[in-house]
C-alpha cells in the first residue's frame, strides 16, 4: 500500500472516530445489521440499493460496499478546529475539520432522482446514527421500504475507558473501528473505485458542464 495512501487512511480513520457517538435506532425506518443488509442485496440485487450517507473524504479514501451510491447526509467542510478550543459556544471535541451542522438540504432530493418510492432503500453511515437520521427522512418523503445499518460502516466506539485501555495495550487493532462492530468488522466487501455511476450526482454533473 502506498504511503501516502495509508496517511490518508489513517486521516479519516481518525476523523471517523473523532465523530461518533453511540449508534441510535431509527424511528420511521427499519434498523438492520450489516450481515442482514448484505443478504438482502444478495437476494434482490435489482430492487435493493445501497446509499453510503457519509461524507465524500470517507466514502472515497475509506472505501465503500460495491455499488454503494454516495448521498452524503452531511457535508465536510472547511473550518478547521482545536480541541477544547471554541465551537458552536463550546468547547471542540475534537481537532480537525468540521462537518456541517445540518443536513444536506438536496439529500431527499437527490435520493428520488434516483430511486423508486417502492425500492428498497438500506442506508450506511459510519456508526449508524446520522444513517438513522437519513433513512427516516426518506421514509418521511414517501419511501416505502428503507432499512439503516445498524452501527454503520466502523461500528461503535469501545463501551469503557478501561476496555480501551487494555485494546491498547493488547490489540494489534486498537484505532480501527471495524474491528468492535459494522461492516468492515465482519469482512464485507469494501471497494476503493470511484464508479462515476456512484458517485454523489450533483459532483458528477457539475464536471460535466465545466469547459
Amino acid at each position: 500500500m502506498r504511503p501516502i495512501f495509508v496517511c490518508l487512511t489513517a486521516l479519516g480513520l481518525a476523523l471517523c472516530c473523532a465523530l461518533n457517538a453511540p449508534a441510535r435506532e431509527a424511528s420511521r425506518a427499519n434498523t438492520v445489521a450489516a450481515l442482514e443488509a448484505l443478504e438482502m442485496q444478495t437476494q434482490d440485487p435489482k430492487g435493493t440499493f445501497l446509499i453510503d450517507a457519509r461524507n465524500r473524504a470517507e466514502y472515497m479514501l475509506l472505501g465503500h460496499p460495491p455499488q454503494a451510491y454516495n448521498v452524503p447526509w452531511r457535508f465536510l467542510t472547511n473550518d478547521f478546529q482545536m480541541q477544547d478550543g471554541p465551537f458552536q459556544g463550546g468547547k471542540a471535541p475534537y481537532t480537525g475539520y468540521q462537518v456541517t451542522l445540518e443536513p444536506n438540504p438536496d439529500f431527499v432530493g437527490v435520493v428520488q432522482s434516483l430511486f423508486k418510492p417502492e425500492d428498497r432503500l438500506i442506508v450506511l453511515s459510519s456508526n449508524g446514527d446520522e444513517g438513522a437520521d437519513a433513512a427516516d427522512a426518506l421514509v418521511k418523503a414517501g419511501f416505502k421500504r428503507v432499512y439503516n445499518i445498524r452501527h454503520g460502516f466502523w461500528g461503535d466506539p469501545l463501551d469503557s475507558k478501561e476496555h480501551q485501555k487494555l485494546a491498547e495495550r493488547l490489540s494489534p487493532h486498537f484505532g480501527q473501528r471495524g474491528r468492535v462492530n459494522g461492516w468492515v468488522f465482519w469482512g464485507l466487501p469494501v471497494v476503493y473505485t470511484m464508479d462515476p455511476r456512484y458517485v454523489y450526482p450533483p459532483d458528477l454533473k457539475r464536471m460535466q458542464t465545466l469547459k
